[in-house]
């Protein structure tokens, strides 16, 4: 007889805890195949991924995992208690054998729920450990109440959901907790980010808002090729021109405040000053306090020399999103931009440089500095 084992939880996210449960419960041969049930039973909180944002990252995690699904959406409803899912996925699956996956930590709760004996009646128990919680003895406690329990023998899980949104907020790729691949979701999504698109919106017009969510998904990616920090990139993408919109008279004001400079063709230029007044404002009003993320709103339009990987990519995505127009030279970045960060940045600020020259403006000299500087790289990088 076919044995389904029955998982639920709020998987906001998914995680490599939840993984590590299902690859051992079947292959210890506890269960045939697993049903994954996200918010089923779990009417306490309410996620903050969307039904289907948690459909796609548990999508994303179960590739790996052979005979695991996500149950179909029409069993589970709204606030729908366990013992109500495990009924809706017996008359789905009739014939099966049904075991219930859940961690010590939950069953601890669970055994003293007053409806606990219906669930218990209905399916076995499979008890993961999980740190912090003895798993042999409630095991054992439930065994003593005539739950047909066993535990699964594993090591704890000591990771859970709510650390991984911790880490996430501090723009950590949370690499010993999650998939990349979920990640990768994450940051493309801004999930678990304070609400910087909602506080950005009301500040830019339509077209500003579509390329900074545009640079967003390119950084993410070029983030995600180049093998640098995901979260950062999707930050600092986000926040590169929060500072675009303002007046010169408030840019000034800032760069006065601040120090940020004393050249006079720096402070007469929305140009060259809003990155630097941007790092500003990400740093007091967004609360972003990583150098490596301030330095690439800071640069994300002059460059510098010396410029880390994190703020190559934040140039290159500003210069090559998906919505920019044409222009000398953007096809170039765009072939390069997956081989080579430096050599993409390269191209686009010797284009610019060209640009502002025949318009009989003055250079930046931190774009000198990087030319020279991404030109040494780029050299040193052909002969190696």
């Amino acid at each position: 007889m076919r044995r389904i084992g029955i998982f639920a939880g709020a998987f906001d996210p998914i995680h490599k805890g939840h993984v590590s449960i299902m690859q051992n419960a079947l292959s210890k041969s506890k269960v045939d195949e697993i049903l994954l049930v996200p918010g089923g039973g779990q009417p306490y909180r309410t996620p903050i991924a969307s039904p289907q944002q948690q459909r796609e990252m548990i999508g994303l995690a179960l590739r790996d995992v052979p005979h695991a699904r996500i149950a179909d959406e029409g069993l589970l409803k709204p606030g729908q208690n366990a013992i109500d899912t495990v009924r809706a996925i017996m008359r789905a699956y009739a014939g099966a054998e049904f075991t219930y996956i859940i961690g010590a930590d939950k069953l601890a709760g669970l055994l003293h729920w007053p409806k606990a004996g219906r669930l218990f009646e209905l399916c076995d128990l499979l008890i993961y450990p999980r740190a912090g919680y003895n798993a042999q003895e409630l095991t054992l406690f439930a065994l003593a109440r005539g739950v047909r329990a066993q535990m699964l023998a594993v090591q704890p899980v000591n990771m859970s959901s709510s650390l991984v949104r911790t880490q996430i907020a501090l723009l950590s790729d949370a690499r010993e907790m999650i998939l990349p691949e979920v990640a990768r979701y994450i940051a493309q999504r801004g999930l678990y980010h304070p609400p910087y698109e909602a506080q950005l919106r009301p500040q830019m017009n339509p077209w500003r808002f579509a390329h900074t969510l545009g640079v967003r998904d390119l950084a993410v990616e070029l983030a995600w090729h180049h093998h640098l920090p995901m979260q950062k990139a999707a930050v600092a993408a986000l926040l590169h021109d929060c500072a675009k919109r303002m007046k010169l008279s408030q840019l000034q004001a800032i760069a006065h405040q601040y120090r940020l400079s004393e050249n006079p063709e720096v402070l007469k230029s929305n140009a060259l000053l809003h990155g630097k007044a941007g790092a500003v404002l990400a740093a007091v009003k967004y609360h972003i306090h990583d150098e490596d993320v301030l330095n690439a709103i800071r640069y994300h339009t002059t460059g510098r020399a010396h410029m880390s990987p994190l703020e190559l990519c934040i140039y290159v995505a500003d210069a090559a999103e998906a919505g920019r127009s044409d222009y000398p030279g953007l096809a170039e970045i765009r072939r390069l931009m997956w081989d080579s960060l430096p050599q993409a940045a390269l191209v686009s600020m010797e284009g610019t440089r060209a640009y502002v020259a025949s318009s009989g403006q003055g250079y930046s000299l931190d774009t000198e500095a990087a030319i020279r500087d991404l030109t040494r790289r780029t050299q040193q990088h052909q002969s190696a």
